[in-house]
């Protein structure tokens, strides 16, 4: 009877342990149960804060209508926002936006970064790409790609270049070593300023994300001179490519994506790969993108944004072999 009494207690206890053991092993599977946090390494309201804002509240409704927030982390060049989320719980629950200047430029151009791209990061998924344009003020006697580099080649330092990324900055190294002349850099800490100093005649070429240069194309404040995709624009299609223009192998595209801390569970990532590309084949994400951002809808997964990174930082890190792309 003794013994008996024994089983039916250890049972029981057994019986108990299972059944506290349930709730927590479905609440690891039921990823997410909680908001998940985007963090945009940029402020309020520029480009990319939009459009990530957008994909948080599109993707509600794939991750079973649990809710989503954004968090600016601005400065540093997105050090400050990747360090949020690496101080974070790898948990899923903090998405980070990235780009090529967290991605790929940051590591090749900063000798004490904080943080390792390949090993502290796991793209998602990519949500667009955009080539970039090289404007002149209206003011200014370039009416071409040929005739600006002709006088940047006749006078070396004399035609300025605007810089306010570092993406921008090594894209304008580029043209420079393409073309085999040497410009007068400039830095700025936004296009805004950028943009105002363009129109003002105070600096002489730049590189703009093609949506925010297209209004002030359209009402004559800045001269398009080259695009830098591999194809014409086709909100620009009059203007033509670097590649026509003379450097047939030139292209630089900006991309913005998706990641998490690379110790991210795999439930967790393939849960948010798959919702954050079914939220980006909504009508509404892919006529923002082409229309407002004037941008191209780019979205591929995980393995492909990863591949697409590491080429990119070979591409770079061949170029900063031939030229300092930490000069200013």
């Amino acid at each position: 009877m003794t013994r008996l009494k024994t089983f039916r207690l250890l049972g029981a206890a057994l019986a108990s342990l299972c059944a506290l053991a349930l709730p927590t092993a479905q609440a690891a599977d039921a990823f997410p149960s909680r908001p998940v946090r985007f963090i945009v390494p940029l402020g309020p309201g520029s480009g990319s804060d939009t459009v990530t804002r957008l994909v948080a509240r599109l993707v509600t409704p794939e991750l079973g209508g649990q809710s989503t927030f954004i968090e600016n982390k601005p400065g540093g060049d997105a050090v400050l926002a990747v360090q949020s989320v690496l101080a974070s719980p790898a948990d899923g629950y903090s998405v980070l936006m990235l780009s090529p200047s967290s991605m790929v430029i940051n590591p090749l151009i900063n000798d004490s970064l904080p943080y390792d791209a390949q090993k502290d990061l796991r793209p998602l998924a990519t949500m667009l790409r955009s080539a970039a344009v090289l404007v002149t003020g209206a003011a200014s006697p370039y009416k071409t790609y040929a005739e600006a580099m002709a006088a940047a080649k006749k006078s070396p330092k004399t035609v300025s270049m605007a810089s306010y990324s570092n993406h921008y900055r090594i894209g304008a190294l580029m043209l420079q070593q393409g073309a085999g002349v040497e410009f007068n850099y400039i830095p700025y800490k936004s296009p805004g300023q950028v943009q105002t100093d363009l129109m003002g005649g105070q600096v002489d070429l730049a590189l703009l994300d093609v949506g925010g240069a297209l209004p002030l194309i359209a009402s004559g404040k800045v001269r398009p001179l080259a695009v830098t995709g591999k194809e014409r624009h086709p909100k620009l299609a009059n203007v033509p490519t670097v590649r026509e223009s003379g450097q047939p192998n030139y292209d630089l595209y900006v991309w913005i994506g998706l990641g998490v801390a690379a110790k991210t569970p795999e439930p967790a990532v393939k849960t948010l790969e798959a919702a954050l590309l079914k939220a980006m084949k909504q009508p509404e994400f892919t006529t923002y993108v082409t229309e407002t951002a004037g941008a191209e809808v780019f979205t591929v997964g995980s393995k492909e944004m990863g591949d697409m990174i590491a080429s990119e930082r070979a591409r770079y890190r061949a170029l900063s072999k031939q030229v300092d792309l930490t000069q200013k």
